[in-house]
């Protein structure tokens, strides 16, 4: 299985001959809508969501019920999952962990519905969140920047997960200077490094 990183939050799966999309969002580049058997996407906000090109792809979408009233015209090909289910996905198999977006600001509350995907028991996305999923996955995807952003949670995240590595995902906002110092604080040890990965780099999921 391949992961490839895209601009921001977006990420592609390679496995079997199948393509899985997450968050392929208004930052994305056009290649990443050439290709796709399906798309997950963790909550409405546009760096995750391109309503218009996801609406160009006929493929089958899985999200929560905030996205999915955006993508109506789209009928059946609109799966709503929540939290705690499993699904097949193009013959990928998904578990959806949590609700919430994170906090931006306390007085805002809860921005909107926010779940993350862990696809083959082997990589987690969070969405905007730092909800962890219930069981150890190879490769995890922290999120590095943002108006929701705190540097603490994030590294709890990453040691409570304790995956067998780490790739730094939203991260659109960061100069190379700002992605540096996320990877210093971010770095595990040997066994367990973090990925500092540019648009269209590719890792290995064993």
């Amino acid at each position: 299985m391949k992961l490839t990183k895209f601009t921001h939050a977006c990420v592609r799966i390679d496995k079997d001959g199948k393509v899985l999309l997450i968050d392929p969002g208004t930052f994305s580049e056009d290649a990443v809508f050439e290709a796709a058997d399906a798309v997950l996407v963790t909550h409405e906000h546009p760096d995750h969501l391109d309503v218009e090109r996801i609406k160009g792809l006929d493929v089958p979408v899985y999200t929560n019920a905030g996205v999915a009233s955006q993508l109506g015209e789209l009928g059946d090909r609109v799966q709503v999952v929540e939290g705690g289910q499993a699904f097949d996905a193009a013959g990928f198999a998904i578990r959806a962990y949590g609700k919430d977006h994170a906090v931006i600001l306390p007085e805002l509350g809860v921005p909107c519905q926010n779940i993350g995907f862990l696809v083959d028991d082997a990589v987690y996305h969070p969405g905007d969140s730092f909800t962890q999923p219930d069981r150890q996955v190879h490769t995890n995807l922290v999120p590095v920047s943002g108006p929701w952003f705190a540097l603490p949670a994030a590294v709890e995240y990453a040691r409570a997960v304790n995956a067998q590595q780490t790739l730094g995902i939203h991260d659109a906002l960061l100069s190379p200077i700002g992605q540096g110092m996320m990877q210093r604080f971010l770095d595990g040890q040997a066994d367990r490094p973090y990925h500092l990965a540019q648009p269209g780099d590719s890792i290995e999921i064993n």
